[in-house]
């Protein structure tokens, strides 16, 4: 099995505390077998990363975070500055937009209520060839993270986990659980269209230390 953080964020996006010399220790102390940093709105603010991670020889991928006109967007595979893709654009454009250019957009926390422009919520079900969810946000309440597996049951895509980090404390916190080895971002975009990952939380080294962020993922499943 192999571990991906898909969500994280570093002082490189300047709304988060994680050093660039933190990341690959981190994620080594916690289990990970990669990283995938999603700066806001733009794939080229974490390029510092390439060189870290061929001198660590740990795999670190870059992604964004795109902030559309309902909520925010995870965008693997599409390598673009905020220029080019100015923030407020619909969700479904965007997704569209990177999907045709051989990316893949994941709609991130869309249940989140505390997101500046609003959130998704609902919304979300009417968006259509979507790969998958975020469905385990380690941010989030147990509520939030709920709501999204039961919207992607019901729209019969896949869940994807990211920390949210914007602290060395929570990185890792959550992983995506890939059944494959996987080197690069090429990679990792064919693995999310393809599915066979699972959401999972970090228990051999979050639990003990973070009971309260807690959530039964398998019942919640089973609930829907």
């Amino acid at each position: 099995m192999f571990k991906i953080d898909l969500h994280v964020h570093t002082v490189l996006g300047g709304d988060s505390l994680i050093q660039p010399d933190q990341l690959v220790p981190r994620c080594r102390e916690v289990g990970l077998d990669a990283v995938c940093v999603t700066e806001h709105h733009s794939y080229f603010l974490s390029d510092p990363f390439k060189d870290i991670s061929r001198k660590t020889g740990f795999p670190i991928f870059q992604g964004l975070e795109y902030r559309a006109a309902e909520g925010h967007l995870l965008l693997y595979g599409a390598k673009i500055e905020q220029e080019e893709m100015p923030p407020g654009l619909p969700m479904q454009w965007v997704i569209n937009w990177t999907q045709k250019r051989g990316g893949v957009a994941i709609p991130a926390h869309p249940y989140e209520r505390k997101t500046i422009n609003g959130f998704p919520g609902d919304h979300i079900l009417e968006l259509k060839g979507l790969f998958a969810l975020e469905t385990l946000n380690g941010a989030l309440s147990s509520e939030c993270n709920h709501l999204s597996v039961k919207a992607s049951a019901q729209m019969g895509i896949n869940g994807i986990a990211g920390s949210d980090a914007h602290g060395i404390s929570v990185l890792g916190r959550v992983y995506t659980r890939f059944p494959m080895s996987i080197k690069t971002e090429e990679e990792l975009v064919e693995a999310l269209r393809h599915g066979g990952y699972t959401p999972c939380w970090n228990d051999d080294f979050y639990e003990s230390k973070n009971a309260n962020h807690w959530l039964d993922q398998a019942k919640l499943q089973n609930q829907v």
